[in-house]
């Protein structure tokens, strides 16, 4: 009968243990990766609201104009609008 080799068992475990933890070191500090530049894009969301688990109001600014729109699974509906002259804070 073969006896267990204890410490085969625990570098293995210690082993998987790191990379769990450099893969969720790498996927939080390259989660933003994909929203650097965005400055410089025409259409922006500057907030987004939950309302529900499946509905959210969001600020979307489009050209300097601002939209405020009601986003749900089957629809999204502009609740209101403004423009680029009118005051606003953004």
């Amino acid at each position: 009968m073969q006896s267990f080799n204890w410490t085969q068992f625990i570098a293995s475990t210690l082993s998987v243990l790191l990379l769990l933890l450099g893969a969720w070191w790498w996927v939080k500090r390259n989660k933003n990766l994909g929203a650097m530049g965005h400055a410089d894009r025409r259409i922006q969301v500057l907030e987004a609201l939950p309302l529900s688990l499946k509905h959210k109001m969001v600020l979307i600014q489009v050209d300097g104009q601002l939209v405020l729109a009601s986003v749900s699974p089957g629809e999204v509906k502009t609740l209101h609008a403004w423009t680029q002259g009118a005051d606003h804070v953004a």
